[in-house]
């Protein structure tokens, strides 16, 4: 069967079944459960909340730290850990996929849609925090969290699409990609903001040179850093997001799912012999 969208809303019941199995089987793996979900980033942050604020004494200008690197780190876990699920995820139903016939899109699919789950679990941990920290949340500012986890899923899904397909021509492509993503981890504004990027460029060591001003504005042009920077905007600082934001992570974002999906059109039926 085709992988296209019609033919997955056609087998959406088993797109169901498939997330519910891996959400499933992600749970079992521990002893806490669904209860592991809500512990885990609220473990990650604090660890991290330790190192930059506790032992290398900065943060200062991003306090409530802890707010400020749940906004980044949620969403890039989402990222990280489908990418990393989808780089195998064929290999690993590879019976599954000679056996019947149906979509194999849904396959990385359900990787995603798990992975979204858990982040779902993460923002009550964030929205707990911010709380906890009494920071002033508007209603209009909270609501634009939806449309930002709405393109959030479709980035991670365009990405994830293309990663299944070579995951399956290349067989370490998941031990490659870890340390790519460990790499994006300092590269993107996780454990700081833009705003430090702009300071270091324009009046550090590269000041001196023209080119340095357009440095930070390239650097506005990765779709990770637009989004970071829209949680913050939204759960940590209070504020309206910009619409030239919006434009362009709408943008970046369908423009990788278009790219994602006919990459794994062209490469669908091909990857069953490199199983």
């Amino acid at each position: 069967m085709i992988s296209n969208w019609s033919n997955l809303v056609a087998r959406r019941d088993l797109l169901r079944e498939l997330t519910l199995a891996e959400l499933r089987a992600q749970s079992q793996e521990t002893r806490l459960g669904w209860v592991f979900w809500l512990v885990d980033p609220l473990i990650m942050m604090l660890i991290y909340w330790g190192v930059v604020v506790g032992i290398f004494g900065r943060g200062e200008a991003y306090a409530p730290y802890p707010v400020f690197i749940l906004c980044a780190m949620l969403p890039f876990k989402h990222f990280t850990s489908s990418l990393n699920g989808s780089a195998k995820i064929l290999r690993g139903r590879d019976s599954l996929i000679k056996s019947i016939a149906f979509p194999t899109m849904a396959l990385p699919l359900t990787i995603v849609l798990a992975g979204f789950s858990n982040f779902l679990f993460g923002m009550i941990v964030l929205l707990a925090t911010a709380a906890a920290f009494q920071l002033p949340l508007t209603f209009l500012s909270m609501l634009q969290v939806l449309p930002l986890m709405a393109l959030q899923l479709v980035l991670v899904t365009g990405l994830c699409l293309a990663v299944a397909c070579f995951g399956a021509l290349v067989r370490d492509l998941s031990g490659f990609l870890g340390h790519v993503t460990r790499m994006l981890f300092y590269v993107c504004p996780t454990l700081y903001g833009v705003d430090l990027v702009a300071q270091r460029f324009t009046k550090g060591a590269l000041g001196q040179y023209a080119w340095s001003e357009w440095i930070p504005t390239l650097y506005m042009l990765n779709p990770f850093a637009i989004l970071f920077t829209g949680y913050r905007d939204a759960l940590f600082y209070g504020q309206i997001i910009e619409l030239r934001s919006w434009a362009l992570l709408g943008a970046e974002s369908f423009v990788v799912l278009l790219l994602g999906y006919r990459l794994y059109q062209y490469f669908d039926r091909r990857v069953i012999k490199f199983l």
